[in-house]
């Protein structure tokens, strides 16, 4: 016979609401909040610094694998699975130190979200504003449904710039030279490289 306790857990599973998944907006506000207070917390440190505070906000914004998969095209079906793990770790890598870099001014920053947008094959793109003080940059997010969550998966800059565009013709001689380990090797010299001032 069950007990009162077991009862009463059984029927707070129950009735307890299932927890929401961030829609796309909360996704990019929160990965907003954090990225401010990650480079403003660690002002006037090392790139390393502020990349080992942005990487936790970052992997939980972020679908990296979709997104080295789309740069990477062909040669990542071609390339074996721990060769695809390399990859992945190496983009992860640069990304975070990359932004790390780029976000090293950013003290007294903020972001404004100006709405939500739907865009093709089921995207969701989030229109925001970065305000710097002396600037103000338009950064579209372009977010897609993974499991119950909505991941990052490109950024669009002034005028529509897709920074994965960029990223995938910057591979591209690498990897028709060297394939998926050679670029995995040079984007890991970068972050280095990056993370070194």
């Amino acid at each position: 016979m069950p007990t009162p306790v077991r009862i009463i857990l059984f029927l707070l599973t129950i009735l307890m609401p299932a927890t929401l998944a961030a829609s796309p907006a909360e996704t990019v506000g929160t990965y907003h909040d954090r990225l401010v207070k990650s480079v403003s917390d660690n002002t006037g440190k090392t790139d390393k610094a502020r990349y080992e505070a942005l990487a936790p906000a970052m992997d939980d914004a972020f679908d990296f694998e979709s997104m080295i998969k789309t740069a990477a095209g062909s040669h990542w079906a071609k390339a074996d699975p721990a060769t695809q793990q390399d990859l992945l770790a190496a983009f992860r890598h640069v990304s975070i130190a990359t932004y790390a870099d780029q976000f090293a001014g950013l003290t007294k920053g903020a972001f404004s979200s100006k709405g939500t947008r739907n865009g093709p094959r089921n995207l969701k793109l989030v229109d925001t504003v970065l305000h710097t003080g002396s600037d103000d940059v338009a950064m579209t997010y372009v977010v897609r449904q993974k499991g119950d969550n909505w991941l990052i998966v490109d950024v669009l800059l002034r005028g529509g710039i897709s920074e994965l565009a960029l990223r995938a013709s910057e591979y591209a001689s690498t990897l028709k030279d060297g394939g998926a380990a050679a670029l995995a090797k040079t984007l890991n010299q970068q972050a280095n490289t990056l993370l070194a001032h």
